[in-house]
């Protein structure tokens, strides 16, 4: 069963290099209020996120902390203290880095090349393009206007 949660970090996470790759763990919690105890109750995490290439960069400064991130997987394992020094946690089973925004970066990300493809950008309108003579040459070839600025513009007609 998939698992995801978006957490705040406390701590930079840590990492550890690999021969091709470097491997990120960072600790998560949750906090939830039990109405049955009517006290405060708390999840901890635990992830392994791989990285390698250009994406060990992105990490380094992205997951530090203050930074909100999202982490989703395929599964959790309990994972119990023998001692019973510690709480419970869960390990997240095959983690992987969505949503990510710190204060390193500017503005919120996803990180796109953990899933395979890389963003676009979005098409610039060329200098001295005419949006009405557009329009209008579409009407005479049979196509209909753009109608970009009229989106979500529902009103009925009288």
């Amino acid at each position: 069963m998939s698992h995801s949660i978006t957490c705040k970090l406390n701590n930079d996470a840590r990492s550890s290099q690999g021969q091709d790759s470097t491997t990120f763990f960072v600790s998560l919690g949750e906090k939830n209020y039990n109405f049955s105890t009517k006290q405060n109750e708390y999840t901890n995490y635990e992830a392994a996120l791989f990285a390698k290439g250009n994406q060990v960069a992105f990490y380094q400064s992205a997951l530090v902390a203050g930074a909100v991130i999202e982490v989703s997987s395929t599964g959790v394992i309990m994972e119990i203290d023998a001692n019973g020094q510690y709480k419970p946690k869960l390990k997240m089973v095959d983690a992987k880095l969505g949503f990510v925004h710190s204060d390193n970066q500017g503005a919120p990300q996803q990180q796109a090349q953990q899933r395979g493809f890389q963003p676009q950008q979005q098409p610039q309108t060329p200098p001295g393009f005419n949006q009405e003579q557009y329009n209008q040459q579409q009407q005479q070839q049979g196509g209909f206007p753009n109608q970009g600025g009229n989106q979500g513009n529902f009103s009925q007609p009288q």
